[in-house]
């Protein structure tokens, strides 16, 4: 014996035709699946970055251009972040850029605690060319170790910032 319930229609507003005839799930699942997600700012396709085409992208960036790489350790959180100085410090490194502020790691501000803060760390400061893409591709593994897959290329002159990243982003 076979049964079917018929199902009484629910008069919400919100509902749509996929959401009452139940394939909302599945069209969300075909749409994840198959889709590319693209940029909504540029349109371009939004894909992970490898290693290899991070630099690469960064060296085609202009031969003689001069970056800053940075590892974005703190992104828009309140708080003093007083460890960071000694934390880095003890690390090797010698500079950070503070809301946009590049300072000396023993020269660190005094941070209000109610604010949001960047903090970016300066992993290389390097000029591009070609003798020096074994030395970006070093800083840039750092860079990307230390901020979890994100490292933030500046130009020096312009200030023109440029974001790698092995996430999706």
């Amino acid at each position: 014996a076979i049964s079917i319930d018929q199902k009484s229609t629910s008069r919400n507003p919100r509902s749509t035709v996929a959401t009452v005839t139940e394939i909302y799930d599945y069209l969300r699942l075909l749409f994840a699946r198959i889709g590319v997600p693209h940029c909504p700012i540029d349109g371009n396709p939004v894909t992970k970055q490898t290693l290899e085409s991070i630099v690469d992208a960064i060296s085609a960036l202009g031969e003689g251009k001069r970056l800053l790489l940075m590892a974005p350790v703190i992104s828009g959180k309140k708080g003093e972040f007083a460890h960071v100085p000694e934390q880095y410090s003890r690390a090797g490194f010698a500079r950070v850029r503070v809301d946009g502020v590049i300072y000396a790691l023993d020269e660190f501000p005094t941070l209000d605690k109610k604010y949001k803060h960047t903090i970016e760390l300066v992993v290389d400061r390097v000029v591009i060319s070609d003798d020096v893409k074994g030395r970006i591709s070093q800083s840039v593994e750092q860079a990307l170790e230390i901020a979890e897959g994100v490292v933030l290329a500046v130009d020096a002159d312009t200030n023109a910032e440029h974001v790698f990243s092995q996430r999706y982003a």
